[in-house]
C-alpha cells in the first residue's frame, strides 16, 4: 500500500511529468528525488527536480522511495509498468486535494488524480491510471489498467473502460457503454454505443475514423 510521507521518484521528464511533480509537490507535501527518462532539451531547462538517469535507473537504485510514471500515454505507461516488475519499489497513489474521490471507490497502485477531477461511488480504478483535471466518473465505473482520462471528460455510470484507452479532452461517454482496450475517443466526442477494441472514434455521436489500432 502506498505511503503517503515516502520521497518519490517520477518516471518521465515531459510536462506531463511536471504535473504530477506539482501535485507531489506542492499540493502533497511529498518529497520528489527526482525524474528519469530521456533527457530532451525541451524539458531539461523546465524540470523542477533533478534528472536522476535514464529508464532503467529506478531498476539499479538502492533507495527507499515510492515512484510513479509520468507519462500521458497509457500504451507507453504499460510497457514501463511491464518493465518493473521485478522492481522492489511500490508505485504511489496521488490524489490531489481538490479532487473528489466518493465512497467504495478502489484506486490501484500508481493512480494519479488531478484537481477538479470527481469519482462518485463505488468506482474500480487499476494499475497506473491518471484521471486528469476536472474529469466526471459516474457510479459503478471501472477503469482498467493504464486508462487516460484527458481534462474535462466526462464517464457516465456503469461503463467500462479498457485497458489503455484513452477518453479524449471533453468527450462524454454515456451511462453502460464499454470502451474497449487500446480504444481512442477523440476530444469533444459523445459515445453513444460501444467501441470496440483498438478503434478510434470521434464526433456527436462518435463514429469510427479508421480500423482498430494493432
Amino acid at each position: 500500500m502506498s505511503r503517503g510521507d515516502a520521497d518519490l521518484v517520477v518516471l518521465g521528464t515531459s510536462g506531463h511529468a511536471r504535473e504530477i511533480i506539482s501535485i507531489a509537490r506542492s499540493a502533497l507535501g511529498r518529497r520528489v528525488l527526482g525524474c528519469t527518462g530521456p533527457q530532451r532539451p525541451v524539458d531539461a531547462g523546465r524540470l523542477p527536480v533533478p534528472w536522476l538517469g535514464t529508464d532503467d535507473w529506478l531498476g539499479q537504485a538502492a533507495i527507499d522511495a515510492e515512484y510513479v510514471i509520468g507519462i500521458g500515454s497509457g500504451r507507453v505507461r504499460a510497457r514501463v509498468d511491464a518493465s518493473l516488475g521485478a522492481s522492489r519499489l511500490e508505485a504511489a497513489v496521488l490524489v490531489h486535494p481538490a479532487a473528489v474521490v466518493g465512497p467504495a471507490v478502489v484506486l490501484g497502485p500508481g493512480t494519479v488524480i488531478w484537481p477538479g477531477a470527481i469519482l462518485t461511488t463505488d468506482v474500480s480504478v487499476g494499475r497506473h491510471v491518471h484521471v486528469n483535471t476536472n474529469v466526471a466518473v459516474g457510479h459503478d465505473v471501472t477503469l482498467a489498467d493504464h486508462v487516460t482520462l484527458l481534462p474535462g471528460c466526462t464517464v457516465g455510470g456503469s461503463t467500462r473502460i479498457g485497458r489503455t484507452a484513452t477518453i479524449g479532452a471533453g468527450a462524454s461517454v454515456i451511462d453502460g457503454v464499454s470502451v474497449g482496450a487500446g480504444a481512442m475517443v477523440g476530444a469533444g466526442a459523445v459515445v453513444v454505443r460501444d467501441v470496440a477494441e483498438g478503434l478510434v472514434v470521434a464526433g456527436v455521436p462518435a463514429r469510427p475514423l479508421r480500423p482498430p489500432l494493432t
